[in-house]
């Protein structure tokens, strides 16, 4: 048996607030980013944490894609995993779910097409097709995720944050709510 090089993690258990917990319990786990196996960090929770946790990633994610920032905040599957866990552990909701922000008016579509138009050069076929698309997208549960992806493979970052603002009413173009 070969002797290991790296330093191993000395046990921690952390006690918080809500009833988590968050440890060091001296297993590892495959880190692909470091493409090594690294200590492992637990977080344990109840149900109803997860739960909340699940939507405050959304809205992180959400947030900073609106706000444009330069940090990667895709946390959609860390979310989408802690809500499924808290459903499979028999959390029910009590809260209405948040309402989405409704159809995409003609004015967002202009606006956001007015980003696209400006930065890309796009021919009016082409934005219309890729604006009518994301809008579309839009009126899906959860399908803001694939709004902002196709906006993406379409233009750069900072446009593609304007043109999403603008289709979600959030924009500076925008004046119809």
């Amino acid at each position: 048996m070969g002797e290991r090089s790296e330093p191993r993690a000395v046990p921690l258990r952390l006690v918080l607030e809500f009833g988590e917990t968050v440890e060091l319990d001296g297993s590892t786990l495959h880190d692909p980013v470091a493409e090594a196996e690294v200590p492992a960090v637990i977080l344990r929770m109840p149900a109803h944490r997860a739960a909340w946790f699940g939507r405050m990633l959304i809205a992180y994610t959400r947030m900073c894609r609106l706000a444009g920032v330069e940090l990667d905040a895709a946390e959609r599957g860390p979310a989408w995993a802690l809500e499924r866990a808290a459903s499979a552990a028999g959390f029910v909701e009590t809260v209405a779910p948040p309402v989405p922000p409704g159809r995409v008016t003609s004015a967002r579509r202009m606006a956001a097409g007015a980003v696209l138009m400006g930065v890309e050069g796009f021919d009016d076929v082409t934005m219309i097709a890729v604006v009518d698309a994301a809008a579309r997208w839009l009126e899906e549960p959860d399908g803001d995720e694939y709004a902002y992806a196709l906006l993406g493979a379409v233009t750069d970052g900072p446009a593609q944050s304007r043109a999403y603002a603008e289709l979600l009413g959030t924009g500076s173009a925008t004046s119809d709510g």
